[in-house]
């Protein structure tokens, strides 16, 4: 494979993100300028890309089961996916059955309309999540109501699709469909790009971890609890001590 054909790759495939300015997923015009010359030079030497025949396989399914939110809505939600990830992403009409969920697909993202359902329910196991409606669509300005709808369905295929997987292969959080596949990890620890998400997330719910400092500081900082041994005990009365030699004050000329 040449250089050419790799970096063709690298621009069709993500070539959103790459070029997208802060806090934007969209290049701006000088950048789409930039990027569409590129393309076009790079296509001249290798020809594009073409689909590699029966390389796709499975597919992920959006049923729709409310009339609340536009189905255009949920439509550009699995296109934008489908351009993401190169997934067969596909939209129907359904119903939701709380009690027995029919999974349509590899996995099913349920859009659903229920006063007394959360916003978002991920079933990992069992393949399916859904996205409730009615959870936004208390908002009364149609801007904000269509704006939220569309990112609550990113989330829901997200939490469905694993976005919490880990890089490293066995984690607990990879796609597991039967229990059976439990057997396969030797304990319940997480690996360590998992555990590293749960400060910046648990921070916007209220929670914070303990901070540990060693005993010398906390003694420094006078709030140090009373020795507990003899190290502790020689740190406490050495920063404890009171000065043998009175302190004295020179001044400059």
């Amino acid at each position: 494979m040449n250089k050419a054909t790799i970096v063709c790759g690298a621009l069709l495939v993500g070539s959103a993100p790459a070029f997208a300015g802060p806090g934007s997923y969209e290049p701006t015009p000088e950048q789409r300028a930039k990027m569409s010359k590129m393309m076009d030079s790079i296509e001249k030497k290798v020809g594009g890309l073409v689909a590699r025949p029966n390389s796709q396989r499975g597919e992920i399914v959006y049923v729709n089961c409310q009339t609340r939110a536009n189905r255009a809505w949920i439509e550009e939600s699995a296109n934008y996916f489908a351009r993401e990830t190169k997934f067969r992403i596909l939209v129907k009409d359904g119903a939701f059955d709380f009690a027995s969920p029919k999974v349509d697909g590899n996995a099913t993202l349920f859009v659903i309309d229920d006063e007394h359902m959360p916003p978002i329910l991920v079933a990992p196991e069992s393949r399916w999540a859904f996205v409730n409606v009615a959870a936004v669509a208390k908002e009364k300005r149609p801007a904000f109501f269509e704006a939220r709808m569309k990112k609550e369905l990113t989330r829901g295929f997200a939490y469905l699709c694993g976005a919490a997987n880990s890089q490293y292969p066995r984690a607990l959080t990879r796609g597991i469909v039967d229990h059976k596949d439990l057997d396969v990890n030797h304990d319940l620890r997480l690996p360590v790009d998992v555990i590293s998400r749960f400060k910046p997330y648990m921070d916007s719910l209220g929670v914070a971890p303990r901070v540990d400092v060693t005993y010398r500081k906390a003694c420094q900082e006078g709030w140090a609890p009373a020795p507990t041994n003899d190290v502790q005990k020689a740190i406490w009365e050495k920063v404890h001590a009171i000065p043998d030699k009175p302190i004295t004050i020179e001044f400059g000329k």
